[in-house]
């Protein structure tokens, strides 16, 4: 494994802010035939921190996975397209189109993979049971037979899509349930705290979960929630026709596969304290914190930042934290392997020693994602009609970024910020389909910022 981690001379004090870039998928391709290794970067935006300061440092970790690993290997597919054929998918011929998409699916998958098709409106269900695609036909008879009609029982989908895919666990296999909505769960279990948890027991058991949003009318915070919390990937398809593209990028992403249940553990060390990881979740295990990255494949990246307070009344280095990262091989299955990269920083008291050791480039990686997290914040706040709370939270991102270097990026980010804040002005005059769309866009950028998608 390519491991990088800055200047030695870097300790972090007071408050280090671990910001973790993770980039990548595969962390080594122990001795299978698509070769290639995942390389670890931890970079910190500043190697030293003043002494008697508030301590806050940022550091970057980039995982990234090799480009074209893959050769006619690839490892086989256990999938689930859990569907919904609820009343409004007959609208803008959404269903039609929801249909094309999986017939192409259908036809990309080869005789070792296993599919199986689950439908949800007011009940679920199973037009074919998981089995390895040799009767395409069969396949593509049953999805012709898809009509739309009835509520959305999410819930009921989902958990029909785990058992189905949970039959066939196998090493080695990419497992996984897709699942399709276009409006509210109204049926069965609604409640998104308790539908988060559902999805994480999934992904503990194996199993992860893709989500595609379509259209206006869909919870994108609940499918959000249910990709991340199972180690999958979320979509806004904001127009019918745009289903059967993203469908093929998410086939395409489980195809090429590389590495399955990637976590970051991220220790701290030396009196130092995780103080959080902007935009994610974590759990705490032996007084590390552990985050869910999920499966990645060739040439993905992902991206964190974790901030970690650490006392700054002393000089000298020290070791703020270790990074670790855990995974399995998607093509054969092996043991989760482990490598530990040490976070270290110095305590200096010199200010212009300080300012030497700023690296531009993570402060400006470091602006953007903890700029879109702040906007996440301020979306939700309009969506609960806070209008004035998600003004001082806009500021908030808007002061991140005039700090940090102008880089394209940043410059990017900001003026998507400002043009958010100006549409705030005239959000009594917008139609609900505008709002709602924007919310959505701006959701799902930040998102994708943060999460590396």
């Amino acid at each position: 494994m390519k491991t990088l981690t800055g200047n030695p001379f870097s300790v972090v004090p007071a408050a280090v802010w671990l910001f973790l870039l993770i980039t990548g998928a595969a962390i080594l391709s122990p001795g299978n035939s698509r070769g290639g290794e995942l390389s670890v970067e931890v970079r910190p935006e500043n190697t030293t921190i003043l002494h008697n300061s508030d301590g806050m440092s940022n550091i970057r970790i980039q995982v990234l996975a090799p480009e074209g690993l893959f050769s006619e290997d690839r490892p086989p597919l256990n999938l689930c397209l859990v569907l919904d054929k609820s009343g409004s998918m007959a609208d803008s011929g959404k269903m039609g189109y929801l249909i094309e998409a999986a017939h192409m699916l259908v036809d990309g998958m080869g005789p070792r993979d296993i599919l199986s098709i689950v439908a949800y409106d007011d009940g679920v269900r199973v037009p074919v049971t998981a089995r390895r695609v040799r009767d395409r036909q069969l396949f593509h008879r049953a999805i012709d037979q898809l009509y739309p009609g009835g509520r959305t029982y999410l819930s009921g989908g989902l958990e029909e899509g785990f058992r189905q895919v949970r039959k066939n666990l196998k090493r080695g296999y990419v497992s996984r349930v897709i699942l399709l909505s276009d409006g509210l769960a109204n049926a069965g279990v609604t409640d998104n705290g308790q539908l988060r948890r559902r999805a994480s027991l999934m992904y503990e058991d194996g199993v992860s979960i893709s989500t595609f949003g379509l259209g206006l009318d869909f919870d994108e915070d609940l499918l959000t929630s249910l990709a991340c919390g199972a180690g999958g990937a979320y979509y806004y398809i904001s127009q019918p026709g745009d289903i059967l593209s993203a469908l093929d990028r998410e086939f395409r992403m489980a195809s090429d596969t590389v590495v399955s249940k990637v976590r970051i553990v991220i220790k701290p060390m030396g009196g130092c304290r995780l103080e959080s990881i902007p935009g994610h979740s974590w759990s705490m295990e032996d007084g590390a914190a552990v985050i869910e990255v999920g499966d990645l494949g060739a040439g993905q990246s992902r991206t964190l930042l974790a901030k970690i307070r650490v006392p700054a009344d002393t000089l000298g280095e020290l070791t703020a934290a270790e990074v670790i990262v855990r995974y399995r091989d998607a093509l054969t299955g092996a043991a989760e392997k482990k490598e530990a990269l040490p976070v270290r920083l110095g305590v200096v008291g010199d200010p212009r020693v300080h300012r030497e050791n700023l690296d531009g480039e993570v402060s400006g990686s470091r602006a953007v994602i903890e700029s879109s997290a702040l906007m996440n914040e301020a979306a939700k706040m309009v969506d609960k009609g806070d209008k004035a709370g998600a003004a001082l939270v806009i500021r908030k991102a808007l002061e991140f970024l005039e700090s940090a270097p102008q880089s394209g990026a940043v410059k990017s980010e900001a003026r998507r910020v400002r043009d958010y804040s100006a549409n705030l002005e005239s959000l009594e005059d917008m139609a609900p389909s505008e709002l709602e769309e924007m919310q959505k866009e701006m959701k799902y950028r930040n998102y994708k910022e943060i999460y590396g998608q």
